[in-house]
């Protein structure tokens, strides 16, 4: 079991963590934007929930958070906004079983949640639960084939880039994925890949990124040409996605 309280303190340490979210919550708006959704459910929201940046038409948000200061930041979020519902649990216990929520979502989000998790067969098995055959996925996770971890195993800082970092160990990460294992793990659970890629290519670690920002030698706009850099360099992006259905 995560040790959530651990993870909170952790993550809530000012880091370069806070710039991958923007670009991370950017690729979801603009998967959002594609798909239209209106019944969402967002598994694990941490301190930027997804709905402050996209619009409900008399649809439902819930958001599974099991972080009591980042659910009790979600519910203060989402006072004045109509349709959002918090719980703050495990996502597959109690009220957020998928019994309880029962499958009326039209699109959920499983972001940067995957490769922390021990009970990797629980999550994915209680997400078809919550499906309906028109059901979109989204799911995200940290790339094995980041630039950043291609240069370490070139410069001879890890031997292999499935290796686990400090980092990896800092959150209570287990699983270092590749795109190719990411669909191998989402089709064993009964799902058919729709749409996949990776996003935001990162040279350099957090800490080393987080450093040259503080120092000024890059700015926002360089993070902005790293996002679009995917164009050209497709495999190799900080984090991967895929959008997948249940197989019908």
């Amino acid at each position: 079991m995560r040790d959530i309280e651990d993870y909170t303190k952790n993550y809530l340490i000012d880091n370069f963590e806070d710039y991958q979210v923007k670009y991370r919550k950017k690729k979801i708006k603009e998967i959002l934007k594609k798909y239209k959704p209106q019944n969402l459910l967002e598994i694990g929201c941490g301190m930027v929930p997804i709905f402050e940046d996209y619009e409900l038409k008399n649809g439902i948000y819930t958001i599974v958070e099991p972080s009591k200061y980042f659910y009790d930041n979600a519910v203060k979020l989402s006072e004045g906004y109509e349709g959002v519902h918090c719980i703050n649990d495990f996502f597959g216990k109690n009220d957020a079983s998928s019994e309880k929520l029962g499958c009326q979502f039209d699109f959920i989000i499983c972001s940067s949640l995957l490769h922390e998790v021990d009970n990797l067969e629980e999550i994915l098995t209680e997400i078809t639960h919550c499906c309906n055959r028109n059901t979109v996925v989204h799911i995200n996770v940290p790339n094995a084939f980041s630039m950043h971890r291609l240069l370490a195993q070139e410069s001879e800082m890890i031997t292999d880039i499935h290796q686990f970092s400090k980092r990896n160990q800092q959150f209570q990460q287990n699983t270092v994925f590749d795109l190719k294992t990411l669909k191998e793990t989402v089709m064993k659970y009964g799902f058919d890949i729709i749409e996949e890629g990776s996003y935001f290519v990162k040279p350099f670690t957090h800490g080393q990124m987080y450093e040259l920002i503080k120092k000024g030698i890059i700015d926002e706009e360089v993070l902005d040409g790293l996002y679009k850099m995917e164009r050209w360099m497709p495999e190799y992006g900080s984090e991967i996605f895929v959008n997948c259905r249940i197989h019908n």
